[in-house]
């Protein structure tokens, strides 16, 4: 037994077979991948993590697969090199160019069994893409199911299947990669109505944070038609910071995707960088009517715009 702590440290350190470091080391760091929405940053303590797992869950249609493209825009942005696992078979490169991708710097991969899946998220890690999405965990099928009749369904095969899958991935985390995860949701047959995810519980015991995607209420032109809705996402899990437990609204216009301009004004809004009286809104000597005009105010001037991102916190 040593007579002090250090000396226990230094010769714990030295053998090199425990992969022992100290608490402070910057190989534990990681950086984040931040949306670009000020409320979404805030919400997450600064955008999705490296070297750890986020998990997009919940119905169909509200926005999940796009929010990872904006997570993935924003790789881009910062030099990274974006991996897209697509087990539904949905990948349209029109769409993400549209969503602001440069897509022919994105890898893409559309496996046919789940295997196949995870061995190419696992290259890709161990290789150092900055980002990898799988979409999704509900299009997960092992060979030995794919390989039997339609009618064959043992009991929990995909939940056993990602149980036994997803912590052979773990280690290669420390490559410094974002592993983004989307699943769907399904409600139980039970007389309690509880959403659950295709996959099991294991997947939510290994990803470090959880997000909560759901639509709340549309967003309708003038004459009632309907252009988009609101975004409601709620952190459900962190182990990487944020705001535990919170949620917030983000437009999402079919057309263009997440209103970002609108989403700086919310966010002003309610930092009373502008004001409110009634359909009138008050931007520093400006007095505009409406939030479409309001919207149109800084589109047509982006200095003003430029002007109101800076001052958001």
């Amino acid at each position: 037994m040593k007579d002090n702590a250090k000396e226990v440290i230094e010769q714990l350190l030295g053998n090199k077979k425990l992969n022992l470091r100290r608490g402070n080391s910057t190989e534990l760091d990681y950086d984040k991948i931040p949306f670009g929405i000020p409320a979404l940053d805030k919400l997450t303590g600064g955008g999705i993590a490296k070297k750890r797992i986020s998990l997009l869950y919940g119905p169909p249609n509200v926005g999940k697969s796009f929010l990872a493209s904006q997570i993935a825009v924003n790789a881009q942005h910062n030099n990274d090199l974006v991996g897209w696992v697509d087990t539904e078979q949905s990948w349209d490169s029109a769409w993400m160019e549209k969503c602001g991708l440069t897509t022919e710097n994105v890898l893409v991969s559309q496996p046919t069994i789940g295997e196949e899946a995870f061995e190419t998220v696992r290259e890709m890690m161990m290789n150092g893409i900055g980002l990898v999405v799988l979409d999704s965990m509900a299009g997960l099928v092992p060979s030995a199911v794919y390989e039997e009749e339609f009618g064959y369904n043992p009991m929990a095969w995909q939940a056993r299947f990602v149980n036994s899958s997803l912590p052979k991935l773990l280690p290669h985390l420390k490559n410094g990669t974002a592993l983004v995860l989307i699943n769907q949701i399904r409600s139980s047959l039970g007389p309690v109505s509880i959403d659950a995810m295709p996959g099991g519980l294991a997947q939510t015991f290994f990803a470090h944070s959880l997000l909560q995607v759901k639509r709340d209420g549309w967003i309708e032109e003038p004459k009632g038609t309907k252009v988009g809705f609101d975004m409601d996402i709620r952190l459900r899990k962190t182990k990487i910071g944020g705001e535990h437990w919170n949620n917030v609204k983000i437009p999402f216009r079919i057309e263009g995707g997440i209103d970002v301009v609108e989403s700086f004004i919310r966010e002003a809004l309610t930092q009373d960088l502008i004001s409110q009286r009634g359909p009138w809104y008050m931007y520093g000597e400006d007095k505009i009517q409406g939030m479409n005009g309001l919207k149109h105010f800084f589109i047509e001037n982006p200095s003003r715009l430029e002007e109101l991102k800076a001052s958001v916190t």
